[in-house]
């Protein structure tokens, strides 16, 4: 596997974290809440940085399938705080766009490693 940070999806994923925790800064809210949506989003770069170290594609499927599911809680949490109108209309939207978009990328990088593509 190549340098994770060269991935496209690794990229996305980052700003999106980055996106969030900045705008989750200064946002009262159960500690707890804050805490969940914080690690889900940081969580799906994290598994993709430990996705690069592994030798098995089976490994690496199985990272996928971990962000994958950190993608759909950080979903959960981010409509959790909208209906809870801690995060607005506008932004909610283009969180979910664009974790729309990187939970897309993770699964086409999970079916190419499935098939035996090296694309990212």
């Amino acid at each position: 596997m190549q340098n994770f940070k060269n991935l496209k999806v690794y990229e996305e994923a980052f700003r999106l974290s980055k996106d969030i925790f900045e705008f989750m800064e200064d946002k009262q809210m159960s500690r707890r809440a804050k805490e969940q949506l914080l690690a889900s989003v940081s969580s799906i770069c994290a598994n993709l940085a430990e996705m690069a170290a592994m030798d098995s594609k089976a490994a690496q499927r199985q990272k996928l399938v971990t962000c994958i599911g950190e993608a759909n809680e950080t979903e959960y949490w981010l409509d959790l705080c909208h209906s809870l109108k801690i995060i607005p209309q506008r932004e909610h939207l283009n969180f979910m766009t664009s974790l729309v978009r990187v939970r897309s990328m993770l699964c086409k990088l999970k079916h190419s490693i499935e098939g035996g593509d090296s694309k990212d």
